[in-house]
């Protein structure tokens, strides 16, 4: 698979992330306390949705569902994590 179809692939899940899961607004000021919570909040939530996604690449390589979308999947969550960093 080209790299190019490989991005297009992570944008549209991306995409469809944004939709069907949306991030929490979190009220934010300029403290550094303020901004340690925010980023705690924000990485335990990717975390987790990061491990669950990884358990589906597992299930993916014992035959439970299909590898390509599961990695898709996975490397989308990392696109939306980064993008979080601030």
């Amino acid at each position: 698979m080209e790299r190019k179809n490989i991005f297009r692939l992570i944008e549209n899940e991306r995409d469809r992330q944004d939709k069907l899961h949306p991030l929490p607004k979190l009220r934010k000021d300029d403290s550094a306390e303020s901004e340690a919570l925010y980023n705690i909040i924000y990485c335990n939530e990717f975390l987790a949705i990061l491990v669950e996604e990884l358990g589906e690449i597992a299930r993916a390589l014992q035959g439970e569902g299909d590898l390509k979308e599961e990695l898709v999947h996975t490397a989308s969550v990392c696109v939306r994590w980064l993008e979080q960093i601030k």
